[in-house]
């Protein structure tokens, strides 16, 4: 039987999912059930998340939860969970199809997403790791079995990420990016902290860049009363690009929003620069280890490999259309 899941199930899903990360069969972290409310059931008045439940033999035998906000034309399917005892009996495919007949009654929603835009960030542990963690799953585990179970059920791959990782651990800048980095500085490019009082532009570079997720993240931090560190590309203290903000979180991990370079600062090698610089600040600041995520097909993969990053994960974001 599936129905909507209730307060009273609260500790139930969350063993299931403790025991589903704890056995490493998904990737995630384990969450309490305070830790599972806040990341599953709260929401704001512009927001709908539906959570739902399978029942077998009288106890919860799986999970799954969706994600829209109001008015939007899409919505997220964040998870779908089953016991491993109640797997192969189509229960999962069931759970999936009434999550969707709930983002159907909203008449805006047209599509379902699978992907690192949904507003439910779901942290995972890397492999092979001391307990070094992600903060942001970006799509479904292509090397689980849910990417075979989405495409049954109707979803379309769009794009494969992978998430790139290395220790801080002795990181210095390599020749031929100090190399760079001496080129650019002859030409009036430099790579430094951002100051208001120095350096203009800040905001106009996101019109360039295209990504109103940055804008929105930088300048919050830039204009909150104790900002933490960001790092840009200027010249003649016009902003060129940005790195951060920086900051050193919990786990070690050197936290970063983005990293982007204006067109016109292009070409000269100043993002794999602005990168280095990056991962340096972040060990100067005590960061251990840093991970991120990028597109298989983005040229930036190159940035992240000349500084020593490797490939850990991949992921698969998928789409399905609604029809009529």
């Amino acid at each position: 039987m599936i129905r909507p899941m209730g307060s009273q199930d609260l500790p139930a899903v969350a063993a299931l999912w403790n025991q589903a990360a704890e056995s490493r069969d998904i990737l995630h972290k384990p969450l309490t059930p305070e830790q599972f409310r806040q990341k599953f059931v709260a929401a704001d008045s512009t927001e709908v998340k539906h959570n739902l439940v399978a029942e077998a033999d009288g106890r919860v035998a799986a999970f799954g939860s969706a994600y829209h906000r109001l008015g939007a034309d899409h919505g997220y399917v964040t998870f779908v969970l089953v016991d491993p005892s109640h797997r192969r009996k189509g229960i999962g495919s069931q759970l999936l199809s009434a999550l969707e007949a709930r983002l159907r009654e909203f008449p805006t929603v047209t599509r379902i997403n699978l992907n690192f835009f949904n507003p439910v960030n779901l942290e995972w542990l890397i492999p092979g790791t001391p307990g070094h963690d992600h903060p942001n799953a970006p799509g479904v585990d292509a090397r689980s079995p849910a990417l075979p179970f989405f495409l049954k059920n109707g979803y379309a791959e769009t794009a494969r990420q992978y998430s790139y990782y290395r220790l801080l651990e002795g990181f210095e800048f390599l020749p031929k990016i100090a190399e760079r980095r001496r080129k650019l500085a002859e030409q009036g490019v430099t790579i430094t902290y951002y100051d208001p009082a120095l350096h203009h532009g800040l905001n106009e570079l996101f019109g360039d860049l295209g990504n109103e997720d940055w804008r929105e993240k930088v300048m919050a931090n830039a204009c909150s009363p104790n900002p933490h560190p960001l790092l840009i590309v200027q010249r003649d203290g016009r902003v060129g690009g940005f790195a951060g903000p920086l900051f050193v979180q919990e786990s070690g991990r050197g936290y970063f929003a983005g990293i982007g370079v204006h067109s016109e600062f292009r070409g000269g090698g100043a993002g794999s620069v602005l990168f280095s610089a990056l991962c340096k600040g972040l060990q100067e600041m005590g960061a251990t280890f840093m991970s991120l995520f990028t597109g298989k097909a983005n040229v930036a993969r190159t940035i992240y490999e000349s500084a020593g990053f490797e490939v850990v994960h991949e992921w698969a974001c998928m789409r399905k259309d609604l029809g009529a």
